[in-house]
């Protein structure tokens, strides 16, 4: 039986119509561990975004316009290719029938997400907590975890210190509470630190909650952090197994007001706030403050382009000197 019927089988369970599977993981970061490439595993798609949306009887693809080509020679026939920004899952849905019902894993789309692609009027957008995905890929991969590293403040250009008391004056400033950081970059910048989730991009996959009197609660498989980490920040940090931000929560006192991003807060994260605290939607103010670079950074960012700028020009050079001599395609001259 292939993937998409061992899918379908749960549609009955669930009481489906439909479901929901995007490229990205919970952290929504644009490279994902092989392990949640989920949308990679139902559709054999490998571009780096897109949305799979299987109904009971027909299965898309949405892609952008980078990955159209791709997108039909990798899925084959098992999915109609559709560019997202001609036509949304949203139209699709709304000319299918009445009364959808259409899941989704609430980790791995934002509300906002859900209602700029998938909304309909004849839709209901449900929520499970088992990601059917997970359900019928038997032959999983196994996680693979890394230990988070420090990156030298003087390479970040300033303190970890000195970045937390930046954003804990504009949350006392705007009276709130506590901010809830679901953008693992913003975390990197933060507290100067990296890890290695990622194959192309230092990112540290976690989350925390900011507390507006310096207090910080990084939310992440304790298996990432090593003691030089712990020493490093010393009773600057808690920490708390993604599995325990409910029992977290419920220790807090519901008077405290909470700050949302409401691009990077997942469905997941936004319900569990909601139903205990008064929340601010807005955007998370780390990236206001991380994109006001400091002079070392302006220096690094420099340096940076020099090295692509050598590296480009040698590129041209093997070009102009081996057009007419061997074969260049575009693979052979992307691992160029």
């Amino acid at each position: 039986m292939d993937k998409i019927k061992k899918l379908r089988k749960y549609f009955n369970i669930f009481a489906l119509d439909g479901y929901i599977i995007p490229k990205n993981d919970e952290f929504f970061g644009e490279y994902v561990q092989e392990r949640n490439d989920r949308l990679k595993y139902i559709s054999s798609f490998s571009g780096s975004a897109g949305y799979a949306l299987i109904l009971k009887k027909k299965s898309y693809l949405f892609v952008d316009g980078r990955y159209t080509l791709q997108a039909k020679k990798e899925a084959n026939n098992n999915f109609k290719v559709i560019e997202i920004h001609k036509n949304k899952p949203s139209k699709i849905l709304s000319k299918i029938g009445s009364k959808l019902k259409i899941g989704f894993d609430p980790k791995l789309l934002s509300e906002a997400n859900l209602t700029l692609n998938f909304k309909a009027k004849n839709t209901a957008l449900i929520p499970l907590e088992k990601n059917l995905i997970d359900l019928i890929w038997l032959k999983r991969p196994k996680i693979k975890l890394k230990r988070f590293f420090i990156l030298n403040s003087k390479h970040a250009g300033e303190n970890y210190k000195n970045k937390i008391n930046k954003i804990c004056y504009i949350l006392k400033r705007k009276k709130i509470n506590k901010l809830l950081v679901t953008a693992p970059e913003n975390l990197a910048w933060l507290l100067n630190i990296r890890g290695g989730d990622s194959l192309y991009s230092p990112i540290p996959n976690c989350n925390a909650i900011i507390d507006s009197k310096k207090k910080i609660t990084l939310i992440v498989d304790k298996k990432k952090i090593s003691n030089e980490f712990k020493i490093h920040f010393k009773n600057n940090l808690n920490y708390i197994d993604p599995l325990d931000v409910s029992k977290h929560l419920k220790k807090i006192s519901n008077k405290e007001i909470f700050l949302i991003d409401r691009f990077s807060c997942s469905f997941f994260y936004k319900k569990m706030i909601s139903k205990k605290f008064n929340y601010i939607e807005r955007v998370d103010p780390l990236y206001i403050l991380k994109a006001k670079k400091n002079n070392v950074e302006i220096s690094n960012s420099v340096k940076s382009h020099i090295l692509d700028g050598i590296a480009l020009t040698k590129f041209i050079f093997w070009i102009k000197n081996n057009i007419n001599k061997i074969k260049i395609t575009e693979i052979s001259a992307e691992k160029k």
